[in-house]
């Protein structure tokens, strides 16, 4: 009988496999922080019989589609001298397989749609590609998107602003939970008193970013940091820190959008247009707003 115990998400695991046994493919959509990418691993991890679970980031290569074919022939572990194709590297897993089974998982596959800047080479055939990988026997796809991946636009250069036509099965991700959380930090920590992993489990479930969150906090236990305060104070030190790291690295993201903005204006000689259209959206008309507030309200 298979064993889940080092899964996230045992149940949830567990129902994926036996859709893949059944010779589906699917899309498991949910917000990023919640432990997609360790699904993915658990999924791996499971080494069920005669199946291979080959991982690929597409987020790494939505710029470069040499750089997809090249990951793919390594996770296969292909050995040639000339550039691979998809066929030819789909043709030589399938030769090599036997009686296995094949199980492609694609993390962050969102990061080809809606996306202008997309490689040109993910195009009309790559998508009908992997509808055909699908479609063979011996072979499953598992794509991961925050949402279903219907609801995209695909940016190929043959079409624009067409939806995704690959057939896949959507299963939502579900959010973590107390009991999930819990046992995690009892797996990685067997040492905790009673009631330490419940504690850490309510402050991760509570986060915005339950995964990561967990991940910090597991990275910091290891580490055997501030051992001289409680435990609740620890978590609670470590919670702020995370916060005030994850902020610190989305305002050096914006600092670089808004000084990419500005360049651009700049360029084109109406920076002062966008400083006027700023102060109007962000200062004017807000004051206007509360202007009109408050002589509404004292009549």
């Amino acid at each position: 009988m298979q064993n889940y115990n080092h899964c996230l998400r045992p149940i949830f695991t567990e129902n994926i496999v036996k859709t893949l046994i059944k010779g589906e493919s699917i899309n498991i959509y949910g917000v990023k922080g919640q432990g997609r990418k360790r699904l993915l691993e658990d999924l791996r991890n499971c080494q069920l019989d005669y199946t291979q679970m080959l991982l690929i980031n597409i987020r790494n290569f939505a710029c470069s589609y040499q750089g997809f074919l090249e990951a793919f022939a390594k996770e296969i572990g292909y050995v040639g001298d000339a550039a691979p194709k998809l066929g030819d590297l789909v043709n030589e897993l399938e030769r090599d397989n036997g009686n296995r089974k094949t199980v492609i998982l694609l993390h962050n596959f969102d990061s080809l749609f809606d996306n202008e800047k997309l490689h040109e080479d993910y195009g009309i055939r790559f998508f009908d590609s992997l509808n055909a990988i699908k479609n063979r026997q011996n072979m499953a796809l598992v794509c991961v998107t925050e949402k279903p991946h219907k609801s995209y636009m695909v940016y190929a250069k043959e079409v624009v602003d067409h939806g995704s036509w690959l057939e896949l099965q959507p299963k939502r991700l579900p959010l973590l939970n107390l009991e999930q959380v819990s046992e995690e930090a009892q797996q990685h920590f067997s040492a905790l008193y009673s009631g330490e992993p419940d504690l850490f489990g309510k402050m991760v479930i509570s986060h915005r970013l339950p995964y990561s969150l967990l991940e910090y906090f597991v990275d910091r236990l290891n580490n055997q940091e501030d051992t001289d305060i409680a435990f609740a104070e620890r978590l609670e030190k470590w919670r702020k820190e995370f916060d005030e790291d994850y902020s610190r690295v989305n305002y050096v993201s914006v600092n670089r959008f808004t000084q990419h903005i500005k360049n651009l204006f700049g360029a084109l000689e109406i920076r002062n247009i966008f400083n006027k259209v700023i102060k109007t959206v962000f200062y004017d008309f807000p004051n206007a707003i509360v202007d009109i507030v408050k002589h509404i309200t004292k009549k």
